[in-house]
């Protein structure tokens, strides 16, 4: 009788508002699932590349994630508002640099909307205002530094680069073992030249090792169209070892 009345209520909710629903729900589904995955995978520590102004770790925070957070941001603009909301957090690291596939200086493109600040040229380049030159470094010349005073570290890549995440994930090839999980942007409708199309990303993190785990909704377009998905990877286990196995 219960499970009647619940389906019945899941029913009927499908006639309220259109957003509502769509929204909340989909909301909830990403959050559940990364919650999931930080305690089934004991996540100890967390690389939040693209920080922005640091919407991710408190994302995380909220959810119950104790462990370290580092965050990396290069646009000097959102830098120092990413430091002051998290600065009172004594797990909490970050650098004002970007992650890439080679170490040297790059072009940020810095866009009206910080979140839309990318390396690759915006397909609507009326967003971009600015341009300036940022450190790039490879994750694995630097993840030991990073990792220093943590023992047998377990370790979530977020990656939310605007369109550059694949290189993100080329400059970790000497560390990739070291990961559990990867969750990245992939765009299902073009933003940026050159940016990989959504099954070509997909396949380009299966072929680095990863299984994808879950998609979420990142954005969509005003006529309702999939723009963004969050897609979670887990490291594919070694042959030999039964999927699930610690």
């Amino acid at each position: 009788m219960a499970r009647t009345l619940v389906a019945r209520a899941l029913y009927r909710s499908t006639a309220l508002p259109l957003e509502f629903p769509r929204t909340l729900s989909a909301k909830w589904l990403e959050l559940t699932g990364l919650r999931r995955f930080l305690q089934e995978h004991r996540v100890t520590v967390v690389l939040d590349v693209g920080a922005n102004e640091g919407q991710f770790a408190a994302k995380v925070r909220r959810l119950g994630f104790a462990g370290r957070i580092v965050s990396f941001e290069p646009d000097p603009r959102v830098y120092a508002l990413l430091v002051e909301r998290h600065r009172h957090d004594p797990n909490w690291r970050s650098y004002p640099i970007a992650l890439g596939d080679t170490d040297t200086e790059a072009t940020l493109h810095l866009a009206t909307n910080s979140v839309l600040s990318s390396f690759l040229t915006s397909l609507r380049t009326s967003n971009v205002v600015d341009h300036v030159r940022v450190p790039l470094r490879r994750l694995d010349g630097m993840l030991a530094h990073i990792l220093e005073g943590i023992p047998s570290p377990r370790i979530l890549l977020k990656t939310d680069a605007q369109g550059f995440d694949l290189q993100v994930l080329r400059g970790a090839s000497g560390c990739l073992s070291q990961l559990v999980g990867v969750l990245a942007e992939l765009s299902v409708l073009p933003i940026y030249e050159q940016s990989p199309p959504l099954h070509e990303a997909i396949r380009l993190y299966q072929d680095a090792g990863f299984d994808l785990v879950d998609l979420s909704l990142v954005t969509r377009t005003i006529d309702g169209r999939l723009l963004e998905l969050d897609g979670l990877f887990v490291r594919r286990p070694p042959r030999g070892v039964e999927h699930g196995a610690p």
